[in-house]
């Protein structure tokens, strides 16, 4: 599951709320793994249609478009995501 990039810091995060069981779920993995309170991870939730990936993206600073743009380039993996964007992030603040 963490080679598929299923996983991310212990918790699966390749989840995509679509009951208020798995809403729950992802509002508490996001709370878990930022700074979040849970109206605003569920906020993120909601925009990302469900996708917990996408959702932490947002909510580390990305905007929607790019969230999706950098887990794709990455193959789905958090991980690499979050490296894209940290290097992007360096990048834009040195120019």
């Amino acid at each position: 599951m963490i080679r598929l990039g299923r996983v991310y810091r212990g918790l699966m995060v390749d989840l995509h709320a679509v009951n208020s069981k798995l809403v729950r779920r992802g509002e508490n993995i996001l709370m878990h793994l930022t700074a979040a309170g849970r109206d605003e991870a569920r906020h993120a939730l909601h925009e990302a249609q469900g996708n917990v990936k996408t959702a932490l993206l947002l909510l580390e600073g990305c905007d929607l478009a790019e969230a999706k743009r950098l887990l794709r380039r990455s193959g789905g993996h958090l991980h690499h995501a979050k490296e894209a964007m940290g290097k992007r992030q360096r990048e834009s603040s040195s120019a």
